[in-house]
């Protein structure tokens, strides 16, 4: 499949993903593509971690409002407006199911939808030149991407609220500081942190990390007890799994686990 939305290169166990294109990105090709490439990474047992990137353009994406908003007075909009949080739950919901890591960097403007797809990735990076802001709620619709859950579980509830109904822009700082940016890079280290990132993330047995993941996911609705229980039964797999045993072997003999090259997914 050729994408128009999205340049993406597979080298050294890393899949990087640029959003290119003319002109605006539209939803729902932007949503097809994505997922489309998504689950064919997904099954590449040579890309081991997802890097998303602005390139041609940031992480700026925005509802119709011109044509919602002069569809409205006859009855309609609604339909689209629909198809635009359709492709709001595929996408969140994509990037929370894969077992990959997936890291999200941007050093520009990362506004409305474009913020709910920058924090769904598990990872966030930018640079001191990037700016945030949720949907301008004037309109009077919901900022949507999952915003509602994700906002206040990184910043509280009461400036996810001031947030979302100031209309404000953060700054990177700003964001850093409410848990929106887990890393703050500086642009003249931006190309060596991310790949120094990629590299790290390269080297970890998968099913270490996928059951992390699953785990910091669900840890906020579980109590202790079941979440020790989780750790327990999510210890099995990873002591039965090749790359745990690849990744002991290398602590034993002092080097850096051999992951690397492609490997054949876990058996059950």
């Amino acid at each position: 499949m050729d994408y128009r939305n999205f340049d993406c290169e597979i080298a050294d166990g890393c899949a990087r993903l640029r959003l290119i294109g003319p002109g605006a990105p539209e939803l729902g090709e932007l949503c097809e593509e994505f997922v489309d490439l998504m689950l064919r990474l997904q099954e590449d047992n040579a890309v081991r971690v997802i890097l998303i990137m602005d390139g041609d353009h940031t992480f700026e994406l925005h509802h119709h409002l011109d044509g919602l908003s002069a569809d409205r007075p006859a009855g309609g909009g609604f339909d689209t407006l629909s198809a635009d949080d359709e492709v709001a739950r595929r996408l969140v919901t994509l990037v929370g199911e894969l077992d990959k890591p997936v890291v999200a960097a941007t050093r520009g403007e990362v506004r409305d939808f474009g913020l709910g797809f920058y924090l769904a990735a598990d990872i966030r990076l930018a640079t001191g030149s990037a700016t945030f802001a949720a949907g301008d709620m004037t309109s009077g619709l919901l900022p949507g991407w999952g915003l509602i859950h994700t906002l206040p579980r990184l910043m509280g509830p009461g400036r996810a609220l001031d947030f979302l109904w100031s209309g404000r822009t953060l700054s990177a700082g700003d964001a850093f500081e409410r848990g929106l940016v887990d890393r703050l890079v500086e642009d003249a280290d931006w190309e060596q942190e991310l790949d120094a990132l990629v590299a790290r993330l390269r080297c970890l047995p998968q099913p270490g990390v996928r059951l992390a993941k699953l785990g910091i996911q669900q840890a906020a609705n579980l109590d202790m007890t079941t979440m020790l229980d989780f750790e327990w039964e999510a210890q099995q797999q990873c002591w039965a799994s090749r790359e745990t045993d690849e990744g002991l072997r290398a602590w034993q003999e002092g080097r850096a686990p051999e992951l690397a090259a492609p490997v054949a997914p876990e058996e059950e």
